[in-house]
């Protein structure tokens, strides 16, 4: 799907939510259109993130793609570059998008009901959207929330990471028939999980098991 088709997507999605009874008080939807990171070279990674909010609500006018990839010195790019060069990929091999496209009042991690409800119209659009890519493209997912979204909440990150079995680098990934979008799901951990012990001593651990199941 080209960006003009996504963004109209999500003004209907908008519109569509104001209108109902799903767009409730605990947190409004605010609007707006964070587009897709799109490659410039070929497509080797497909990251998803969540959502665009931050608390800052000044700080949203300066987000203008997905994870701040179009901005050389942001954090989220500086993170983005490290799982790159972990996979001996390049920034312009990645196609990033979020699950939800659009700003919300306070970041919706602190209402986990209001993305439930929002969720079925903008998880319909993702999927369409990444059924245009090549079904041979892994796919990334960024932090526990979207991983709740996308599959179920009993599901936890850490546990693909190995954390659970007591058997360290027993890492596993969710399967092409385990998942909507029919492809290879690696969920990785937000940068600031990395501030925890387990993540920052498994990461690199973990990087170099999906660039081995990348084929790479």
């Amino acid at each position: 799907m080209i960006t003009e088709e996504i963004k109209r997507e999500v003004q209907s999605i908008i519109s569509t939510l104001r209108s109902s009874n799903l767009d409730f008080g605990s947190n409004m939807i605010c609007g707006g259109f964070v587009p897709p990171f799109t490659n410039q070279g070929d497509l080797k990674l497909i990251i998803v993130g969540q959502d665009p909010t931050v608390k800052n609500e000044a700080s949203r006018k300066k987000i203008t793609c997905t994870l701040d990839l179009d901005k050389d010195r942001s954090m989220l790019r500086q993170y983005v570059e490290r799982i790159c060069k972990g996979l001996s990929i390049e920034l312009s091999n990645v196609y990033a998008t979020n699950l939800f496209k659009y700003f919300y009042e306070i970041p919706p991690s602190n209402t986990p009901d209001v993305l439930k409800k929002h969720l079925k119209p903008n998880l319909e659009l993702l999927k369409e959207e990444l059924e245009e890519l090549p079904l041979d493209c892994p796919i990334i997912t960024l932090g526990q929330p979207v991983l709740h979204l996308l599959l179920s909440e009993k599901v936890k990150l850490r546990d693909y990471w190995g954390y659970s079995t007591g058997i360290e680098d027993k890492f596993a990934y969710i399967s092409a028939g385990n998942n909507i979008f029919k492809r290879k799901v690696f969920p990785f951990c937000h940068q600031a999980s990395l501030r925890k012990a387990f993540y920052n001593k498994t990461f690199d651990k973990y990087l170099s098991y999906v660039k081995m199941e990348m084929g790479r």
